[in-house]
């Protein structure tokens, strides 16, 4: 079972996608009514995965905007060591965000 990490400023590279295994980045912001509801199937992704999940509020962390380009939220990245393996745009279910876990694990 994996957990749900909250970015809170931490070196991104070196903590958090500079890791062995698969680290889901979920880029989002309170006022994006998709990103709300993709909460609930990243809950469930995390109690039924081993995938790292980090949130990272887009407002909070602009610089991540221009980084990977986001033009419209919510947008999931899959990190498989360190290297984007899955560009996921605007809400994703469980079942299609479990097919790419799968998929790279």
């Amino acid at each position: 079972m994996s957990r749900i990490i909250n970015y809170a400023g931490e070196d991104f590279d070196n903590e958090i996608i500079l890791q062995n295994g698969l680290t889901l980045v979920d880029f989002f912001a309170i006022w994006c009514g998709p990103c709300q509801m993709l909460e609930k199937v990243l809950v469930e992704v995390a109690n039924n995965s081993e995938c790292k999940i980090v949130k990272i509020d887009v407002d909070d962390y602009p610089e991540f905007g221009a980084k990977f380009k986001i033009r419209g939220l919510p947008l999931l990245l899959l990190f498989k060591d360190g290297q984007i393996v899955e560009t996921l745009k605007g809400f994703q279910t469980f079942d299609e965000i479990m097919e790419k876990i799968n998929l790279h694990n």
